[in-house]
């Protein structure tokens, strides 16, 4: 494996650490760069209910509605999950049969939730949606269309970081291969605006890793007056295994 291919991970701190160990120990060069600091939010957390519905959009999510709610779980209140990591981690908190997730071939997403929601046919009730202050508001549309009263609940914000002119510099005019791991559109937002705050721009040839189409999208406009060869994007799962295999894969296209 050539040590020169350089792999940029940005998920906010705390979460890249494990990864970054065993893409070094695969002989790859990483560097840690958070593109968002995530801050809960001093915000009302509803508590659970009978009959209630919660839905969790992100780790992040768990954490900060986890972080003050102690009761326990409700035998007849649902919680959902909109990937794998996510409920994942609410199964810390609530029983695994009463958490709905999406299964691990469908898209890590809204859509594939309402699905799941749909094929259970639970009957609408209160719907409670936890979230980031800014966040798709197509779920909550589609289950009001449904006859669920829908409350969305802003736990905590995303911050855009200014990443070091390092960094960017190194991202900008990589000395060998870069991979982008990105698994948000913010992240991908902030990432750009460090880059346009040095006056750089994106690499000639990047892979990204990313977890959903639409965020390789928006980096697919970007790169639109590119050669075709430009820009590569895979999707992965979210799990750090599934990260580190994607991860590792890309970095071989580069050579």
């Amino acid at each position: 494996m050539n040590a020169r291919t350089t792999v940029l991970l940005t998920r906010p701190a705390g979460r890249n650490e494990a990864l970054a160990a065993r893409l070094r120990a695969a002989g790859l060069d990483v560097t840690l760069a958070p593109a968002l600091a995530i801050r809960h939010l001093a915000t009302a957390r509803p508590q659970p209910s009978d009959g209630h519905l919660y839905l969790f959009v992100s780790r992040q999510a768990v954490e900060a509605y986890f972080s003050t709610v102690r009761a326990q779980w409700p035998a007849d209140a649902w919680a959902a999950a909109v990937g794998a990591a996510t409920a994942q981690a609410l199964r810390a908190f609530v029983p695994p049969d009463r958490v709905l997730v999406p299964a691990e071939d469908e898209a890590p997403d809204s859509e594939s939730l309402l699905a799941i929601i749909d094929a259970r046919a639970l009957a609408p009730g209160e719907a409670h949606i936890l979230r980031a202050r800014q966040g798709r508001d197509w779920l909550a549309d589609r289950l009001r269309s449904r006859g669920w009263a829908v409350t969305c609940h802003a736990l905590y914000e995303r911050v855009a970081a200014l990443l070091p002119g390092a960094v960017c510099e190194m991202l900008a005019m990589p000395t060998g291969g870069i991979v982008l791991l990105a698994t948000s559109l913010e992240a991908l937002d902030a990432i750009d605006g460090s880059l346009r705050h040095y006056r750089l721009e994106w690499p000639a040839r990047l892979e990204l890793v990313t977890l959903h189409a639409r965020i390789a999208r928006r980096l697919q406009c970007w790169y639109a007056d590119r050669p075709p060869d430009a820009l590569h994007t895979t999707l992965s799962a979210p799990d750090d295994a599934a990260l580190f295999q994607t991860i590792l894969a890309a970095s071989r296209l580069l050579h």
